[in-house]
C-alpha cells in the first residue's frame, strides 16, 4: 500500500473541508447541478475520446498508484546476483524453479527462455517486447487520466456559463440569481478540485511508477543476459549498479557485505 498516495488526497480533502468549515457550513458548497455537469461532462467526455474497455482497464492501473509493489532497486540487484551464483552452481536447467521463488514473471519468462536454450538475440527481443507492452499499458492510463485532468474544469467552465445565462436571464427575479450564482462558482469548484487533487496527481504518480518498473525489467533483463553470457558475479555487479545513484551503490554493497557474513 502506497500510503503517500493515500495520505495526499485525504490531506487535500481534509484541508479543502477545514477551509470551508472555518468561515461558512458544508451546505453552501454542495450542488446537485454542478456535480452532473462535472462528473457526467468529464466520465462522457472520456468515453467519447477512448474506447469503453480501455477506460475500464484504467480502473485497475490506477491500482498501481495506491500499491508500491514495486521492489526496491537494490534489494532486487541481490536477488539477481544471487540467481546469478546459482547458475553457477547449478547450471541452467534447475534454475526456472529458482526464478518462481522471485515471484516475477518477467524474470521467470526470461530464465525459462535462457533454460531451453532460446538464443540470445530471441531472449533479447522477447523481453524489449514486453517492456513495450508495460510501457504502452501504463502510458494508456496516464493519457486518460491526463485528459481528465483537462476535461474537468472544462465542463467546470461550461457550468459557470451555464449559471450565469441563467442567472443573467432572471434578472427581473432576485430570488433567482442565487441559484444561478451557486452553479456559476461552484462547477468551477469541482472541475479545479477534481483535476488538481485526483486526476493530474495520478497521472503523475502513474508515470513515476512507469519509470520504476522500467529501471527494474531493465536491470533483470541485463542479468538475465549476463546470465546467459556466463559471465562474471563481478562483473555483473558493475553492470547493474550503472543503473543506480551512487547511495544506492553504497548501499547494495553494505547489503552484500552482511549477506556474506
Amino acid at each position: 500500500m502506497d500510503l503517500t498516495t493515500i495520505f495526499g488526497i485525504i490531506s487535500g480533502i481534509s484541508l479543502i473541508l477545514l477551509a470551508i468549515f472555518i468561515d461558512s457550513g458544508l451546505g453552501i458548497f454542495i450542488s446537485v447541478t454542478s456535480i452532473l455537469i462535472v462528473a457526467g461532462g468529464t466520465i462522457a467526455a472520456t468515453l467519447i475520446s477512448y474506447p469503453i474497455d480501455e477506460v475500464i482497464k484504467v480502473i485497475k492501473i490506477a491500482g498501481k498508484a495506491f500499491y508500491a509493489n514495486i521492489k526496491e532497486p537494490t534489494f532486487h540487484m541481490i536477488e539477481l546476483i544471487n540467481l546469478a551464483g546459482t547458475a553457477k552452481r547449478e547450471g541452467f536447467l534447475h534454475l526456472p524453479n529458482h526464478a518462481k521463488k522471485l515471484n516475477d514473471f518477467f524474470i521467470l519468462k526470461g530464465i525459462q527462455m535462457l533454460a531451453d536454450g532460446i538464443p540470445r538475440q530471441e531472449i533479447i527481443r522477447a523481453l524489449n517486447t514486453e517492456i513495450t507492452i508495460m510501457q504502452s499499458r501504463h502510458k494508456l492510463g496516464r493519457e486518460i487520466f491526463q485528459a481528465m485532468g483537462v476535461f474537468a474544469p472544462a465542463f467546470g467552465l461550461i457550468g459557470t456559463l451555464i449559471g450565469l445565462v441563467q442567472m443573467l436571464s432572471n434578472l427581473s427575479n432576485p430570488s433567482a440569481l442565487g441559484p444561478g450564482m451557486s452553479v456559476a462558482i461552484l462547477t468551477t469548484f469541482y472541475g479545479a478540485v477534481l483535476a488538481n487533487l485526483l486526476f493530474i496527481p495520478l497521472a503523475n504518480k502513474l508515470k513515476r511508477r512507469s519509470e520504476q518498473e522500467f529501471l527494474i525489467m531493465q536491470i533483470s533483463k541485463e542479468a538475465i543476459l549476463s546470465i546467459q553470457a556466463k559471465e562474471s558475479i563481478t562483473l555483473l555487479e558493475d553492470k547493474l549498479s550503472s543503473y543506480i545513484s551512487r547511495s544506492l551503490q553504497q548501499s547494495l554493497k553494505r547489503s552484500k557485505n552482511n549477506n556474506n557474513e
